[in-house]
Formats: structure tokens, C-alpha cells, sequence
């Protein structure tokens, strides 16, 4: 048993004294990306992640701070970036001056749709409860999204099914089943947002379905005076993509 265990003792021995460059090699790279990180601000994202970034501070120029009741800086600002790090090397980003968190892809399944809130942009006018869609590529353009007037709260669009960069500290996305309209059944909608209902009326009037998709295109609907309650028209047997904030 003696003799086993020298001759074991001896194997590893022999393994180590081969390979120990192999060792000295990593631990090089190691060091050698720790000075690329701490001198030039290296910042490697993996290619099914996307980085968030926090800038904690910021020295010199004229935006500093986030004015009002921003959480999310467009211009350079010291807080939360609207920019995110997308797969692959990035420069200088100096882990004193900034925070990178690795997050997922934000993936839709089939069947499914996100839903979208926003944590900041503009004040919803007084009577609405969903914020209009505007041009922000799917929500993947946080500065887009402000920049074009996004507003906070619950969004009227929605994500279909896909993989999205989307920056968490902006969004938040709820993964909801579509609305599935039984053989033998129709679908009556009741609308959440719109126009109000004129005196007299007791149902919405109608919007010609083209326009709105039945009711998959919110913001049409919207945008051709649809009214909030109920409706008119009805949906027939299938699958939607309905927004049931909407």
C-alpha cells in the first residue's frame, strides 16, 4: 500500500513539474488582464450577456448629476447609463469610475409577449394609462426612448416573440400568454384606455379592423379615436397578440 501511494505521490509530482507552465501561463493572463482592466478600462461581455453600466461619478463638464427626477443618464451623467455594452470588447470603462453589470437577453418564447414598463421618461398626461409607442427599436434604444419622448409607466406596445437587449435599469418586462379565443366563442373587448364614451353612448364606435389588427396595434387603435370601454366589434376564434394592460 506504501509503495501505491509513493508511486501516486510520484505521478502527481511529475504531472505538476511537466505542466507547470501551463499554470504560470494562466496566471500571467490573469495578471495581464487585470492591468488592461485597471489602465485601460477592458471590459469583455459574453456573447449571451449585455452589460448595464453605472457611471459612479463624474469630474469635470456641464452634466454632472441628473436633473429633476431622472434615473437614467442620457448625456454622460453620473448614475445609471441609457447606453448598455453589447457582446464583445469594450475600452475604457475604468472599474474606478464604473459599475458593469452582466445581465441576460431578454427572450419572448412562442405563445408569449412582453410587456413593458418604464421606470423614467415623461409624465403620462392626466387620463391616460398607457404610454404611447414611440421609436426605440423594441425598447432596446433606452436613449432613444427618452430622446423621442418615451414616457413612464405601462407601454402600449409590446415585445412578440424574439431574443432583446433590453436595459433592465430602464425597462421592465413581464412574459404574459397570448389571448386565445376558444372555437364556438368570439372575443368581446372592453378597452382600458381612449377617448371617453360621448353622452348616450353605451359601446365604442367602430374602428374599422384593418387599422388596429383587432386590437393587436393599440397605438392605431388609439390613433384613430377608439374609445375606452366596451366595443363594438368582436374577435373571432384564434390567437392575438393583445395587450391586457390595453
Amino acid at each position: 500500500m506504501e509503495q501505491i501511494e509513493q508511486i501516486k505521490q510520484f505521478n502527481i509530482m511529475n504531472l505538476i513539474y511537466s505542466y507547470w507552465w501551463v499554470g504560470a501561463i494562466a496566471l500571467c493572463l490573469i495578471f495581464y488582464a487585470q492591468i488592461l482592466r485597471l489602465f485601460f478600462g477592458m471590459v469583455i461581455v459574453p456573447e449571451d450577456k449585455i452589460g448595464k453600466v453605472t457611471k459612479k461619478f463624474v469630474l469635470f463638464g456641464e452634466n454632472n448629476n441628473l436633473s429633476g427626477d431622472r434615473i437614467i443618464a442620457t448625456s454622460g451623467e453620473a448614475g445609471f447609463q441609457s447606453k448598455v455594452l453589447s457582446p464583445g470588447l469594450h475600452w475604457a470603462y475604468w472599474p474606478w469610475q464604473y459599475e458593469i453589470d452582466m445581465t441576460d437577453f431578454i427572450e419572448i418564447p412562442e405563445g408569449y409577449i412582453g410587456l413593458v414598463a418604464s421606470k423614467d421618461g415623461k409624465v403620462l398626461p392626466t387620463g391616460r394609462i398607457l404610454a404611447r409607442k414611440v421609436e426605440c427599436d423594441n425598447y432596446q434604444d433606452a436613449e432613444a426612448f427618452l430622446n423621442n419622448g418615451g414616457q413612464r409607466g405601462r407601454q402600449s406596445a409590446y415585445l412578440t416573440t424574439g431574443v432583446y437587449k433590453i436595459n433592465t435599469h430602464l425597462f421592465d418586462v413581464s412574459i404574459v400568454e397570448q389571448t386565445s379565443i376558444h372555437e364556438g366563442m368570439v372575443g368581446v373587448i372592453q378597452t382600458l384606455d381612449g377617448t371617453p364614451l360621448e353622452s348616450g353612448q353605451i359601446a365604442g364606435k367602430e374602428i374599422p379592423s384593418d387599422i388596429h389588427n383587432n386590437f393587436q396595434n393599440f397605438d392605431a387603435f388609439l390613433e384613430a379615436g377608439g374609445n375606452k370601454g366596451i366595443q363594438q366589434q368582436v374577435i373571432q376564434a384564434g390567437s392575438y397578440y393583445l395587450n391586457p394592460w390595453a
